[in-house]
């Protein structure tokens, strides 16, 4: 049995996602998500970041193997633009284009040694908005993954 790290390479989400989605300006990771200023965020974007990880017990009773199934949990943080008007509707609803059409990619890319199809699991407002309208959404997803190393 090879090598399989059974770690979610979070850039693969993020490369399916600026394939899904050309009209956003940026698509990134942790890493460019924590370099943002208030100054430098660029509407719609999006920000794939690891949430956390769930190994289960080693599947097989041997000294040679160790093989998991590993729940990795991510989000997406939306950096997008809604327009209300005086009436309190939205009169330019991208959120809802932008979080479909990524719900869309994220669930068809499997990621490399994934076990299942990412599954949204919760989303919710993580900024305020200001009065441009400018808010930044999280949806949260969970794919399984395989996690075989061999022991020498």
């Amino acid at each position: 049995m090879s090598l399989r790290p059974g770690i979610l390479d979070i850039a693969s989400v993020a490369a399916a996602i600026r394939t899904a989605l050309p009209d956003l300006r940026a698509v990134g990771t942790a890493a460019s998500f924590g370099a943002l200023s208030a100054e430098t965020v660029a509407w719609p974007s999006a920000y794939v970041i690891p949430l956390a990880e769930s190994p289960g017990a080693n599947r097989y009773q041997t000294e040679y193997l160790l093989s998991q199934r590993v729940l990795a949990r991510f989000g997406v943080v939306w950096a997008v633009r809604d327009i209300g008007d005086r009436m309190g509707t939205v009169a330019n609803g991208a959120i809802r284009a932008v979080r479909t059409a990524g719900i869309i990619a994220v669930c068809q890319h499997r990621p490399e040694d994934a076990e299942t199809a990412c599954e949204p699991v919760s989303g919710r407002l993580v900024s305020g908005i200001d009065r441009n309208g400018q808010l930044f959404w999280q949806d949260d997803f969970a794919v399984a993954l395989n996690r075989h190393i061999p022991i020498s």
